[in-house]
Parts: C-alpha cells; sequence; structure tokens
C-alpha cells in the first residue's frame, strides 16, 4: 500500500515536471524561429550610401535631399586585354572607410566612394596571376588574383590600397605628406570560384585593410564595403560577359542563423522520445502491479 501511494506521489510530480519541460522547449524552439527571422531581416537591411562629403541639393519644397558623388547603381571595371578581349571583370557598389589619426592624436575616420569613372589599368596574362588596378583621385586600389594549384579555381590572394596621408577627405591627417599602403591579411583567400564562373555576392561584404609593421595606435586603417558585387578574374572572353554566377558564401551564415533552431528541435525530439519511453514503462510498470495486487 504504501509502495503505491509512494509510485502514485512520485508519478503525479514526475507529470508536473515534464509538462512544463515541453511547454519550456516549445517556448525555446519558438524564441529561437523568430530570432532567426529576425537576423534575416536584419542582414537584409543595408547601409545608406551617403558620406559626410555627399553634396546637398534643395528639392522643390524646401527640403534638402542627399546626392551621393555617384548613383546607387553598380559601377563596371573592365579590364581588357592585348588583343581586346575582357580578362577581369568587375561590377560592385564600394565604399572605403579609413580610420586614422589626426595631428591632436584623436582617431577619426573619412570615406568615400570607388567612383564609376575610377581609371582601370592592370596586368592581364594567360597564367595563374592577373591584377585589377583602380585609381581615382588620390587614391590606389589593387585586386591581385592567382589561381590554385590546380588551377580549378581563381581567388584573390590581396587587395590593397595605397594613398597619401595628405589626401583631401583625410582632415588634419598626421604625419602629412607619407605614403600609406593598407593590404588585407596575407593569409586570406578571398572570393575563391571555379575557373569560368563568376564570384557573385549580392549582400553587403567586408574586406578589412590595415597598415604592416606600423604602430597600433596610429596606424591607418580601412574597410572595404563590397555590394551588389559579381567579379571573374581570366575570363579571356571577346564578348565580355560573366561567365555563371557561383553564389558568395551566405551558406555559413545561414546555417549559423538556424543553429539555435535545430538543437531546440532536436532537444524537443530527444524530449519526446523519453517521453514515450516513460510512457512505456509506466504502462508496463502500473500492469505489473495491477497484476500482482489482483494475484
Amino acid at each position: 500500500m504504501v509502495y503505491r501511494i509512494v509510485q502514485k506521489n512520485f508519478l503525479s510530480v514526475f507529470d508536473v515536471t515534464t509538462t512544463m519541460l515541453v511547454k519550456l522547449i516549445c517556448l525555446l524552439v519558438l524564441v529561437c524561429s523568430v530570432q532567426s527571422l529576425q537576423l534575416d531581416n536584419q542582414a537584409s537591411t543595408r547601409r545608406p550610401r551617403v558620406t559626410k562629403y555627399s553634396k546637398t541639393t534643395i528639392a522643390p519644397g524646401g527640403s534638402t535631399e542627399a546626392v551621393t558623388e555617384r548613383s546607387l547603381n553598380t559601377a563596371t571595371y573592365r579590364l581588357l586585354g592585348r588583343d581586346g578581349e575582357t580578362c577581369i571583370l568587375l561590377m560592385v557598389d564600394a565604399l572605403l572607410d579609413i580610420s586614422y589619426v589626426t595631428k591632436l592624436n584623436e582617431r577619426t575616420d573619412a570615406n568615400t566612394f570607388v567612383p564609376n569613372n575610377a581609371n582601370v589599368a592592370g596586368a592581364c596574362k594567360e597564367s595563374d596571376a592577373e591584377t585589377l588596378l583602380l585609381t581615382f583621385k588620390d587614391f590606389a586600389l589593387e585586386f591581385s588574383f592567382s589561381k590554385t594549384p590546380g588551377g580549378e579555381r581563381w581567388y584573390a590572394d590581396s587587395l590593397r590600397l595605397t594613398y597619401n596621408s595628405s589626401a583631401r577627405i583625410l582632415e588634419h591627417a598626421a604625419n602629412q605628406g607619407r605614403k600609406v599602403t593598407l593590404s588585407t591579411d596575407s593569409r586570406e583567400l578571398l572570393f575563391p570560384t571555379p575557373v569560368g564562373k563568376s564570384y557573385s555576392c549580392p549582400e553587403e561584404t567586408i574586406i578589412e585593410l590595415a597598415e604592416e609593421d606600423a604602430n597600433p595606435a596610429t596606424a591607418h586603417r580601412a574597410k572595404l564595403y563590397l555590394r551588389e558585387m559579381r567579379l571573374q578574374a581570366f575570363m579571356y572572353k571577346r564578348g565580355g560577359e560573366f561567365g555563371p554566377a557561383w553564389a558568395c558564401a551566405r551558406a555559413a551564415r545561414a546555417r549559423a542563423e538556424s543553429a539555435p533552431v535545430a538543437v531546440g528541435a532536436a532537444l524537443a525530439l530527444a524530449t519526446a522520445a523519453t517521453l514515450c519511453a516513460y510512457a512505456a514503462w509506466r504502462y508496463l510498470k502500473v500492469k505489473k502491479v495491477n497484476f500482482f495486487t489482483l494475484k
């Protein structure tokens, strides 16, 4: 008799605990799903392409409307080979944000677009190395491309930004007249894409550039924002059209965002399996107790 009372109390407490656990798991799955949707919406929100150097015009009615130094559409930069064929093709909406130290020893930033009419130069060879050089205002932005050892893929092994610290947009910069060179980490392999295909990334990509062998407290730094990007190196096409698109690594972000949902779902399944096993055990246990009681 005492055994049955203890068993009944234990089962009642276990039932209440199990119910609360199931509700908690359902709430966790719901929260993870909402968070994933919010992250997706945030990822689709893009930075306004207006810099502090943008000009303004007076719109009808007296309001001011920002007018950037270039349209919001992407610009196309094409490097031609010796025989007129396209060997590197870049379409992008690019913005440079430079961090530097002023004469007052304060860190500030300046930004500028890569304009539509930037001068295009570079080295176009049928080998495993190519360069694309964009020069504009006081800046030179160089992309260096290579192929993997087997030649199956191409990638950018470095991005290099060169300018003078006396550039007009770098107001009150310290150490005027100094040549500044910023580059990506030498260990980075950017935009890896199969040969014959074009790297395509509509979402904003941020490339960090740093000054080598410089005092971190006074060194220049930069971020290159690339939006609506499409890029292909080692083309050698007379028509000059992009090859099939190779999507950028958005899958990694999607996996990261869906991880909480996957964990919640796995936990819910594990709990459901535990409950089923407990229900089966309880049924057999109660049936056995009833059998011995009747006997």
